[in-house]
């Protein structure tokens, strides 16, 4: 590929200034032995006619034909164009156009893509309330469980939402005991109401354990779910875990609690929902 100086001949300058671009560009191929740049020569023996050469090692490098095609007609190149398709798999013709990502589109983008049936933990309540991290461990079982799942319980009084505990009793027993005995000391009131504390308070710990309940909500019986504590006999005394309720004849519900105990009610009898405090 020769370079004619006449004006007959403006492909010729087309290709010799193409093939300098080629030489001295910034994509220029290099020596692999680190000499630089190669140089462009004729060779007749070369499929292109041209060839790259070191020339302080003569290291060479062949100038691919449709290296050559894309750079002397930048005009009319397919960039986006399979160089080659193989007739053995022709489906490599269909693609696909992978839309632009921009840097707006990955604002805050999560790792992972959140369908609207998900959440993520800020959408959780307090931690006492879930279990984001473990949902499927069992929480500890509430003191005061009985064989028969039942829950024994401290507080027989409640005032509004605020429960009076049964130790408040106790203590008070303790100091009247006290009042009754003044004559002989004057401290056993309270002598006597501390010592009936710490009884009730060991007795509900350890001899017969027993948890606090608060009544917080009053719902017909057909209205239960599993899981509901609800106290069993009326507002006070023992507490359940509701595991299932079923519909009964006479317009009654069977209330199945866990552990075993099971009770006929009225589908509009009034349960007392309560929260537990062990």
């Amino acid at each position: 590929m020769v370079n004619n100086a006449d004006d007959n001949h403006p492909t010729d300058r087309h290709h010799a200034s193409a093939l300098r671009i080629l030489e001295n560009g910034p994509h220029a191929p290099q020596c692999p032995h680190g000499h630089g740049p190669l140089t462009t020569v004729t060779d007749h023996d070369a499929p292109t006619g041209v060839v790259m050469v070191c020339p302080q090692c003569g290291q060479r490098r062949d100038t691919e034909v449709t290296m050559l095609r894309t750079l002397l007609n930048p005009d009319h190149t397919g960039f986006n164009q399979p160089l080659a398709i193989p007739t053995e798999n022709p489906s490599v013709t269909d693609t696909t156009e992978i839309p632009r990502v921009r840097p707006e589109d990955t604002h805050r983008e999560p790792l992972g893509k959140i369908t609207p049936r998900e959440t993520t933990r800020d959408d959780l309540a307090d931690a006492e309330e879930t279990y984001f991290d473990a949902p499927e461990q069992p929480t500890a079982a509430p003191r005061g469980r009985r064989p028969d799942g039942t829950i024994r319980t401290t507080g027989w009084l409640q005032l509004g939402k605020i429960p009076i505990s049964s130790g408040l009793w106790a203590a008070l027993t303790g100091a009247a005991l006290g009042l009754a005995l003044i004559d002989l000391q004057a401290w056993l009131p309270l002598l006597l109401a501390a010592a009936a504390f710490a009884a009730w308070f060991a007795t509900t710990r350890w001899l017969r354990p027993a948890s606090t309940a608060t009544n917080v909500e009053q719902i017909n019986a057909d209205e239960l779910l599993p899981g509901d504590a609800v106290r069993i006999y009326g507002p006070i005394g023992p507490v359940g875990i509701v595991d299932q309720v079923t519909p009964a004849n006479n317009q009654q519900v069977l209330v199945r609690y866990s552990g075993g105990t099971q009770r006929f009610l009225s589908e509009d009898a009034h349960c007392h929902l309560v929260q537990l405090h062990s």
